[in-house]
This record gives structure tokens, C-alpha cells and sequence, in this order.
């Protein structure tokens, strides 16, 4: 995934416009692509001690396995573009296709 600094931080303000507490824990959601399940698998296990709980696990219709990985932070827009950073690292480190992005809910 290529990540825009500048793109986070429109981002972010948007959601403090739209009434969202980003000074707040959020529940922030990453996903990962790649044909064998087993690397995405082995890239869970380098997170999971870093509280990323295993959100799903599923095979898509082109036949692309989908990591959704979740974790309740507090992020800012530099944090969240250095966690973006890490995560394409990560993903090159185990062999896995792609590092996909990002979603985020909040917190009920």
C-alpha cells in the first residue's frame, strides 16, 4: 500500500468534523493479501503478541486468501502512516503479496 502523510492527515480531520473523538481509542482494522494462507498465518504470529486480535481469515472469489487484523489504539496521523510503513515491511519480510490498508470504527 503507498500512503500519502498528507492524505492521514485530510483524513483525520475529517473525522474530527464529522463529530469522531480521534484523541480516543479507536478500533483500527488492517488487511493483508496473499495466495498461501499459511504466510498470512505466519504474519499473524509476528503481531499477536502486540495485542492484533485475528479479526477473519477467508479465501476471496479470485481465490486471494484476506487477513483482517484489528487493534483498539490511539493513533494520530503520523503514527498510523508509520504503522502503514511497518506493515509494507512486514508483509515483504514474510513473502506476503500485500499489506492492503486500513478501515477504523469507533468505539461503543
Amino acid at each position: 500500500m503507498t500512503a500519502s502523510f498528507e492524505n492521514l492527515r485530510d483524513i483525520f480531520e475529517k473525522m474530527n468534523t464529522e463529530g469522531w473523538d480521534t484523541g480516543s481509542a479507536l478500533k483500527w482494522g488492517f488487511f493483508f493479501f496473499d495466495k498461501d494462507k499459511d504466510k498470512l498465518l505466519s504474519l499473524f504470529t509476528e503481531l499477536e503478541n502486540h495485542t492484533y486480535h485475528l479479526e477473519e481469515l477467508h479465501q476471496a472469489d479470485d481465490g486471494d486468501w484476506v487477513l483482517h487484523i484489528s487493534k483498539l489504539d490511539l493513533l494520530t496521523p503520523e503514527k498510523l502512516h508509520r504503522r502503514n510503513i511497518a506493515f509494507n515491511e512486514l508483509a515483504m519480510h514474510c513473502g506476503v503479496g500485500l499489506y492492503d490498508g486500513w478501515d477504523v470504527e469507533q468505539v461503543k
